[in-house]
């Protein structure tokens, strides 16, 4: 008789809390903490995620997400009003297709990289979105010091009278800047080619493997100059290695002017399982924002001290670029652009052959958290990013 009551009890236990009337509140949508894995290239370019992590305490005190730090610039706690949402790792990914591809084999769950990439491999169905905005401009052409090549148009009537082909850089096939700088010869009329064996073209384009490898194949002599990111040209200039020919941005036919060059992904399953701490990170990622475009010299000093850059780097490169979380009718209008380039260079090859930027976004964006994220701040009272 004690044992069937026993049992009795057992389940009436289970069964109240299955039905909801433990201790949690009713229409609670709290969720026991997740680890979050957030992978970036480890540039400036991705400056909101240094920011937002090193002034967290501060942001804390108007939107309520807050840190802390369990290891400096790897491992944290992420905090929603007091209560724990995830454990957070801060992982450094390869540039060009490393981060989406790390994003698709589940080794990150958000990832800061290039919109290209991103974009490509939503094309070839890897389970990636793109999920914010986050960074336009930055990119550079920059050649040797004894290239007489500046402006752009000495450069150009400069190769067409070069008798061998120029060797000019890039850092992985999928990099924003050589997208560009492509876009631009085929404009000029210029041919180009990967092909080191042919010299039928004017210019080699040359795979250095990495941002960080620019600067050193073009120190050694191995390229004549490289279309690539900052900070590497602001690097570049600061230690004499070459010189600045004009911003990419610049480059006829012009239509690459405030082009989103970096962005914010996500793996579907982390948009799925694990939204609250999505969020939360978006939250203080746009008030990172907030400190980025109104205070220079706090920008600078947390570029420095994650990248490793020296402070006159920083103030030479980042007034380069732009940053914004902000998907409004301009970035939509430039992100038309990126998708008819890469239909164009023959680029897409899956669902998004072919498609116009609307319809692209339904396939390859997913900004629902960012907007949960942003009315979480107007909530607050504290605002999204200011104006690039």
């Amino acid at each position: 008789m004690l044992r069937n009551g026993w049992v009795a009890g057992t389940l009436l236990v289970f069964a109240c809390l299955a039905s909801g009337c433990g201790r949690q509140d009713e229409g609670s949508t709290a969720s026991a903490p997740v680890t979050l894995k957030v992978g970036h290239v480890g540039h400036d370019h991705h400056l909101a995620l240094f920011v937002a992590i090193d002034n967290a305490e501060e942001y804390a005190d108007r939107s309520g997400i807050s840190l802390k730090t369990i290891k400096d610039r790897k491992f944290y706690e992420l905090f929603d009003r007091g209560r724990k949402v995830a454990d957070l790792e801060i992982v450094m990914v390869g540039g060009g297709s490393k981060m989406p591809t790390a994003l698709a084999q589940n080794v990150i769950d958000v990832g800061l990289g290039g919109v290209a990439p991103v974009l490509a491999a939503c094309d070839g169905g890897a389970p990636v979105k793109l999920i914010a905005p986050l960074h336009s401009r930055g990119d550079m052409f920059v050649v040797k010091p004894d290239l007489a090549a500046a402006p752009w148009r000495e450069f150009v009537a400069l190769v067409k009278q070069a008798k061998t082909p120029l060797r000019i850089g890039y850092k992985s096939p999928m990099a924003v800047a050589k997208l560009i700088f492509e876009d631009a010869l085929t404009h000029e009329g210029i041919s180009f080619s990967g092909d080191l064996s042919r010299n039928d073209v004017s210019i080699h384009m040359i795979n250095v493997k990495g941002g960080g490898r620019l600067n050193v194949s073009l120190s050694q002599g191995l390229i004549d100059g490289y279309a690539g990111n900052n900070p590497f040209p602001a690097i570049c200039v600061d230690k004499g290695i070459g010189r600045i020919v004009c911003d990419l941005e610049d480059l006829p036919p012009g239509k690459f002017r405030d082009h989103p060059c970096c962005c914010l992904a996500a793996n579907t399953n982390a948009l799925a399982g694990k939204e609250e701490a999505v969020v939360a990170l978006l939250v203080l990622l746009l008030q990172a924002n907030e400190t980025i475009n109104s205070d220079l010299e706090t920008a600078v000093k947390t570029a420095s001290r994650w990248i490793g850059t020296s402070e006159a780097v920083e103030r030479r490169s980042i007034p380069t670029s732009g940053y914004s979380l902000e998907p409004d009718a301009r970035w939509h209008e430039c992100m038309s652009v990126w998708l008819d380039a890469m239909n164009e260079l023959g680029t897409f090859k899956g669902k998004l052959k072919g498609l116009n930027e609307k319809e692209a976004a339904s396939e390859a964006y997913d900004v629902s958290l960012l907007e949960k994220a942003k009315k979480r701040l107007e909530e607050t009272g504290s605002g999204t990013d200011a104006e690039d």
